[in-house]
């Protein structure tokens, strides 16, 4: 909460300002049955920022193919309700690899630290243009969720950049009902969820532009500041695979200016 505190002292408020914290834990499975592995999203939603912090350990069915751990943090501002991309710092674990990823949007450009760096840049590469109009993939998954807690609706195109590839994601459709299942009970909005690759891919990148392009994806309506990912699936051959809200606590915190 430092952060929100600075902030609202710098901009003088003469009103509280408000936060809202979100701890969510998920687990993935596949057929319903098979796990895939865990994962968390700590998110400090804030008037004029946000921060969040999310991890990805693979686990069961995945971890037979690929062992993965991810480390991911954000921030950024939020300007007349709009996410905008700050700062994203990836460290990830792969498949007997290690790489890190800093991202920066400033001056209306990216800087980008990658270690190690990548040897393909994709076919074609992404622009400029598109990286510096894009979100990280971790302030991508945020801003969804401020906006359909402000809108009550699934609308929209969400640029994403993580260091290489370049792809949008989509929200159609929308409908409102009762969700009970995992660690939610409440209302939420169910979305079709579409992945489009641009750039920054190969045609032999052993299915990084993913196969399956389309799947859904529930928000809980818990407050007009940000809806959290309840549940995502996507179909399978066979199946389906979905990651599942299976606990979270929710904290409302006001910030009072000197």
């Amino acid at each position: 909460m430092r952060v929100i505190a600075f902030a609202a002292l710098i901009l003088g408020f003469a009103s509280p300002a408000h936060a809202e914290r979100y701890i969510l834990d998920y687990r993935g499975e596949a057929f319903g049955v098979a796990p895939l592995g865990a994962a968390t999203l700590d998110a400090d939603i804030g008037e004029a920022e946000y921060r969040a912090a999310s991890t990805l350990r693979s686990g069961g069915l995945l971890a037979l193919f690929e062992r993965t751990t991810l480390n991911a943090l954000a921030e950024g501002s939020l300007i007349g309700g709009e996410v905008r991309a700050g700062r994203y710092d990836l460290n990830h674990f792969y498949s007997r690899k290690h790489r890190t990823i800093t991202l920066q949007w400033l001056n209306g450009g990216v800087q980008s630290a990658i270690a190690p760096t990548y040897r393909l840049w994709g076919d074609p590469p992404a622009t400029e243009a598109q990286r510096n109009t894009a979100r990280d993939p971790l302030s991508t998954l945020l801003a969804m969720g401020v906006d359909v807690a402000r809108t009550q609706r699934c609308a929209g195109a969400y640029p994403t950049f993580d260091g290489r590839f370049y792809y949008r994601m989509t929200l159609s459709g929308g409908r409102t009902a009762a969700f009970d299942s995992g660690g939610f009970e409440g209302r939420a909005v169910r979305c079709t969820l579409r992945y489009e690759p641009v750039s920054g891919f190969e045609s032999d990148d052993g299915g990084r532009r993913m196969r399956v392009r389309r799947g859904e994806i529930w928000f809980g309506l818990v407050s007009d500041a940000f809806a959290p990912p309840v549940r995502i699936t996507v179909p399978l051959p066979v199946g389906s695979a979905s990651i599942e809200l299976v606990r979270w606590r929710r904290a409302s915190v006001d910030v009072q200016a000197p």
